[in-house]
């Protein structure tokens, strides 16, 4: 099985999260393509795809987002498992997204998780530093790669079992 595992990404956070899917999806024996999401020039060579991206303002990435909507009708005829990157205070667990949530709808995708990200102050803009300034999250990697693992891990025998049928 032919497995797309592409991500929008600014600061490279979300883009790490989608690595470790993907080297978890390779070591379970699927052949897995990498890529950023603005380079995907289409997901029709694939059986599956994991999209994620990184949530600003409750909003996804703009590349993400828009490789989701262009490709709504192959996406529709494939397995799609869909994650998003972001700081848990700000993000809580089970609090509606509502862009990342229609867009897995629109897609009929398999499952949209939630990451913890990570907030690197001296990697923003002074407008993103503004921004947080009045929010203020806490600082640091708050990703957990053991639970990013497990997921990935828990999509790969999902997708076992869609093969095998």
């Amino acid at each position: 099985m032919k497995v797309l595992v592409t991500t929008g990404s600014k600061y490279g956070s979300t883009r790490e999260v989608g690595r470790a899917i993907a080297d978890e999806l390779i070591e379970l024996g699927f052949e897995v393509d990498f890529q950023d999401a603005c380079d995907v020039l289409g997901v029709h060579f694939y059986d599956a795809v994991v999209v994620g991206s990184a949530v600003y303002g409750g909003m996804w990435r703009r590349d993400a987002a828009e490789l989701v909507r262009d490709h709504v009708i192959d996406l529709h005829e494939r397995e799609v498992y869909m994650f998003s990157v972001g700081m848990e205070p700000i993000v809580r667990p089970g609090q509606p997204l509502d862009e990342a949530e229609a867009l897995a709808r629109d897609v009929n995708a398999n499952e949209h998780v939630r990451f913890p990200g990570c907030l690197q102050w001296d990697r923003l803009n002074v407008g993103e530093r503004a921004i947080i300034r009045a929010l203020n999250p806490p600082k640091g990697d708050f990703r957990d790669f053991e639970e990013i693992r497990d997921w990935a891990q828990r999509v790969g025998a999902k997708l076992r079992m869609v093969a095998a049928v």
